[in-house]
């Protein structure tokens, strides 16, 4: 009698774990291995341009819907792990209409894009908020893959930031007008209140 390959004990002990994963997956229907949308969760969305920032000068906000408590707790586990010289007390937090936290002006872009991505990943409700003279975005953590956050520029420019690209060098926005990006309300980083230039 054949048996099928599958089940000689050498094809146990030389195959990738993720393989035999695969295999009891199809096998039994089994859920194993994540799923992205169509998507491997660690793809580069691909771009037409890169948009250039300086991002020393400007101000770097978080808006979250959580609670103090919970932002407190998210931003002492972010500093455990962050590459900057910061500290706790140098974050200003805020109550409105959501919570708003002031990032210190020294944090990186590598940082800030980080400190986005792990407030999106534990309070769905949150995003990175950039503001110079020249450049304001709101990005957030797209949940079709784990390394892409996404966002747009007030003059519409639709853009990916990959976290694993090398952003203290890469210092860009990768464009993009055909990302999916979830619209953002302007008025909650300013207490529900418009402002002129936003």
């Amino acid at each position: 009698m054949c048996q099928p390959q599958l089940f000689r004990p050498i094809t146990w002990v030389i195959s990738p774990i993720w393989f035999i994963g695969y295999g009891l997956e199809k096998a039994f229907g089994w859920e194993i291995i994540e799923k992205y949308d169509d998507s491997d969760g660690l793809e580069k969305y691909p771009s037409t341009g890169n948009l250039k920032l300086d991002f020393s000068n400007g101000d770097k906000i978080i808006v979250s819907d959580t609670s103090k408590i919970k932002a407190e707790s998210l931003i002492k586990d972010f500093l455990e792990f962050c590459d900057g010289d910061l500290k706790f007390e140098s974050f200003k937090i805020s109550s409105g209409l959501n919570l708003k936290i002031d990032c210190p002006n020294q944090i990186t872009f590598y940082d800030f894009s980080l400190l986005t991505q792990h407030f999106c990943n534990e309070a769905t409700k949150s995003w990175g908020i950039f503001k110079s003279n020249w450049l304001t975005y709101y990005s957030y953590s797209n949940k079709k893959t784990f390394h892409n956050i996404v966002g747009q520029t007030t003059d519409g420019q639709k853009f990916s930031i990959y976290t694993l690209d090398d952003l203290y060098k890469d210092q860009y926005l990768r464009l993009n007008q055909e990302l999916v990006v979830n619209t953002f309300d302007w008025k909650l980083i300013n207490n529900g209140v418009q402002q002129s230039g936003v």
